[in-house]
């Protein structure tokens, strides 16, 4: 059984509480100017991001970016002590409802080839593998899984 938490847009407010988290290697300044990028997307209609929260703590995040090709989700992290407990599952579900609701034909999410849980993840809830591609993630190159799935609009 997991915890009790809920799924609600993310905020540039939210960076101090989310660089704590989930991204504590992350200096505070990077978190926030991630955040204050997500947030102009938004007022353009080209994205939106979210957090996972149990009352006033933050246990995920989880991004959509509008793309030419597709709606891409990015940036899905759970704090290592909450992981297991359905928040990656419930933030991709909120932003494919989002993009849904977008009328976006499609959306993709990427996977480092080292995480095969995300993978898996990503393939139980219904996306299938299109392409590999080699991209620096902070650690030098590394190959990159993209899964798509297309959504009936």
């Amino acid at each position: 059984m997991g915890i009790e938490f809920k799924v609600r847009r993310a905020s540039p407010g939210d960076a101090a509480q989310l660089q704590q988290t989930c991204w504590g290697n992350w200096p505070l300044e990077v978190v926030s100017e991630a955040l204050e990028r997500v947030e102009l997307l938004a007022k353009q209609g080209r994205g939106f991001a979210v957090v996972a929260c149990q009352g006033q703590h933050i246990l995920g995040y989880g991004q959509m970016t509008v793309w030419p090709r597709a709606a891409e989700i990015s940036d899905l992290i759970v704090a290592p002590s909450f992981r297991d407990n359905g928040i990656g599952t419930a933030i991709i579900a909120y932003l494919v409802d989002k993009i849904r609701a977008w009328h976006l034909p499609r959306v993709e999410i990427g996977a480092a080839s080292s995480n095969p849980r995300a993978l898996a993840l990503y393939r139980r809830l219904g996306f299938r593998d299109d392409r590999t591609v080699a991209l620096d993630l902070g650690h030098g190159p590394e190959v990159v899984v993209y899964l798509v799935m297309d959504l009936d609009i």
